[in-house]
């Protein structure tokens, strides 16, 4: 099993912990948040540069 890390705080997701994944809108890949930088609106940057809230 793979480890997720989340996008925007860079911790470990735990598997009993409410997450979201969803792809990049400009490249495709996976992007992971826990629920706290969820809920706080904390900013993300995917690998190919795209930054969203």
């Amino acid at each position: 099993m793979t480890k997720m890390e989340c996008t925007s705080c860079k911790q470990e997701i735990p598997l009993v912990e409410t997450y979201v994944k969803f792809e990049c809108p400009m490249c495709g890949e996976m992007i992971y948040r826990c629920q706290k930088c969820r809920t706080f609106g904390h900013t993300y940057r995917c690998k190919c540069g795209f930054e969203g809230p």
